[in-house]
Order: C-alpha cells, then sequence, then structure tokens
C-alpha cells in the first residue's frame, strides 16, 4: 500500500513538473500594446521569434518553445481591432494543462462566467476577457482566446 500511494505522489509530482505555466500577465500586457512596439516587447523581451507578419490585417503570430520540446510551445497571434486593445489567439501544445490555466486565472482575480458555445470556459476581470478551451485538440493543443472590451 505505501509503494503504490510513493508511486502516485511521483507521478502526480512528474506530471505537475513537465506541464507548462501560462505567463497571463504577458497575455493581458498584449491586449494593450501598440502594434507597432509588438516586434520588440515580443522578440526582445520575451524571447519570441516572429512567425507571420500581415500587415494589410494588422496580424503578426509569434513563437516560442521552452526546452527544446515541441510539446511545451506556446504560438500567440495578436490580431489589432479597430479600438484600442489587441485580440490575441494563443495554442498552446500538450504539456499546458487546462485545469492549472484557470487556476491561474482565478489565483489572478478572473472570475467563471460560463461557458461559451459548450466549448470555452469564459473568464472576466474588469475589462478583460479569457476563452480557455474545455477539451484539448486531438494533437493535444489548447486554445485560449484573450480580448479586452
Amino acid at each position: 500500500m505505501k509503494k503504490i500511494l510513493t508511486l502516485a505522489l511521483c507521478l502526480s509530482l512528474a506530471n505537475t513538473a513537465m506541464s507548462k505555466n501560462l505567463d497571463i500577465i504577458l497575455l493581458e500586457n498584449l491586449t494593450s500594446k501598440s502594434f507597432a512596439s509588438l516586434d520588440r516587447y515580443m522578440i526582445d523581451y520575451y524571447g519570441f521569434e516572429k512567425i507571420r507578419n500581415n500587415k494589410d490585417n494588422l496580424q503578426s503570430t509569434y513563437g516560442k518553445t521552452y526546452k527544446h520540446d515541441l510539446d511545451n510551445t506556446v504560438v500567440i497571434k495578436v490580431i489589432s481591432s479597430n479600438d484600442t486593445s489587441n485580440v490575441l489567439d494563443v495554442s498552446l501544445a500538450k504539456n499546458y494543462n487546462v485545469q492549472e490555466i484557470k487556476d491561474q486565472l482565478i489565483s489572478k482575480g478572473y472570475t467563471y462566467t460560463g461557458l461559451e458555445n459548450f466549448q470555452f470556459s469564459e473568464f472576466k476581470k474588469n475589462k478583460s476577457v479569457f476563452l480557455v478551451s474545455e477539451i484539448p485538440s486531438e494533437d493535444g493543443k489548447t486554445q485560449v482566446k484573450v480580448a479586452s472590451e
């Protein structure tokens, strides 16, 4: 019995150690950054690589792989909207845990407000809205959408 409990604890700790944390503050800041300063902010300050740039549609896509493991990859598409805020579409590889993202949002003061189209959990704080996909895709990716009202 003691060996089973020890094994369960080790597996739990290993799973937690492998899972990656999402930088909520980075995402909050990206909603209010000027589109002209995005490259400097994402590449120089946070170490992301620019994957795609569509200046006509005011969209830029950045990616980063942590610890040379593709399962620790985050891809952030920043879409400039007509007002003063940006909209984010974030794809997270399979080492990002959906429940940990939800817990992290709640610990940062976000309130769970329900399901959006039965696919995304919605979290709100002030004028910020996070939508977190309930179920990762077949290839393990989790989708997070961020907007500021």
